[in-house]
């Protein structure tokens, strides 16, 4: 039996809306992106809880977002994160071999807006929390763990 955390409605259409608004997508995206199959209206409807959200839907929506279907929800998953301690990113790793390559541009403007917000302007190593995980997985399509092997293979851990 698999033990799920109880969600409320409120907190699964707060997650819809979160992975939506972390794809960088705004309603009207998501119907074009979507080639109309998922309408503006319906969306909105899901992330204002007026409307019910079919098992069947919701694993279309997960995959049209790229995300595993317990992101969508907002299911915790019982990952080995929490057991890593601190993870440090090596930016200057970002810029070497192919820096082109779409995954670690999008660390690289993660970085930086950490980089901003925190006014860390070091650039060359950068301390993230578990959670901060959970967005670059979003970003590169993966879900945590995966995220983690992905930085961990192109070496752009710091190794403590």
């Amino acid at each position: 039996m698999i033990n799920i955390p109880e969600r409320s409605i409120e907190e699964i259409a707060a997650s819809i809306k979160a992975v939506r608004k972390a794809k960088g997508f705004t309603l009207m995206d998501v119907e074009v992106n979507s080639g109309g199959v998922w309408k503006a209206v319906v969306i909105g409807s899901y992330e204002r809880c007026d409307r019910a959200l079919s098992v069947k839907k919701a694993v279309s929506l997960a995959n049209f977002y790229q995300v595993p279907l317990e992101e969508l929800l907002g299911i915790p998953r019982n990952t080995a994160s929490s057991h890593r301690g601190k993870i440090t990113l090596d930016l200057r790793a970002t810029t070497n071999e192919n820096p082109y390559l779409p995954e670690l541009i999008a660390i690289r403007n993660f970085a930086t807006l950490l980089c901003a917000k925190r006014h860390d302007w070091n650039g060359e190593v950068l301390s993230i929390r578990n959670a901060d995980l959970t967005t670059i997985g979003l970003l590169i399509n993966r879900d945590e763990t995966n995220a983690y092997e992905f930085l961990a293979s192109n070496r752009l851990l710091l190794n403590k």
